[in-house]
């Protein structure tokens, strides 16, 4: 379990960027941390009408009692088109995912969905449609939706 936290962080590590850009802290209700998630996201790609963000979260969900709870990493790449208040946002990750027995699986959560974003304000909502995407043993998609409520310390 220790390996893929280091893991884990090491990615985070490398996602560090040194720009003048947006952070945001956020909760996610359902979405790509299943459940809920907490979520750090910050913008590397900042043009007039298209913003690319990286975003890692944590959340922990009960499974059963052969596998106690899963601790749910995502890691993902959003961008945001358009300008105004409403914005489409579509993103793409990986969860990298461990039981508390010690039984590590991947998947891939997608995002396409609508942010909102006022000017000059601290805050922004998304309501997604969100699959989640197993690939490594056999393909599913599990049909899933996501409701976020975001929060930016910096002044805008």
């Amino acid at each position: 379990m220790r390996k893929y936290l280091l893991l884990y962080f090491f990615c985070l590590a490398g996602l560090r960027t040194n720009a003048q850009s947006n952070s945001w802290w956020s909760f996610e209700l359902a979405g790509s941390g299943g459940l809920g998630s907490f979520n750090y996201e910050k913008t590397f790609f900042d043009k007039p009408k298209t913003d690319l963000n990286w975003r890692v979260g944590f959340s922990v969900a009960p499974i059963d009692k052969n596998n106690g709870a899963v601790l749910i990493f995502p890691v993902m790449v959003h961008s945001i088109f358009g300008e105004g208040n409403f914005k489409p946002d579509i993103g793409i990750g990986q969860t990298i995912s461990i039981t508390t027995k010690g039984s590590p699986f991947f998947m891939m959560p997608a995002e396409a969905g609508c942010r909102y974003q006022p000017a000059d304000k601290n805050y922004y909502i998304r309501l997604s449609y969100t699959p989640i995407i197993s690939y490594l043993i056999d393909f599913q998609i599990q049909h899933w939706g996501g409701f976020t409520y975001a929060y930016s310390f910096q002044k805008q």
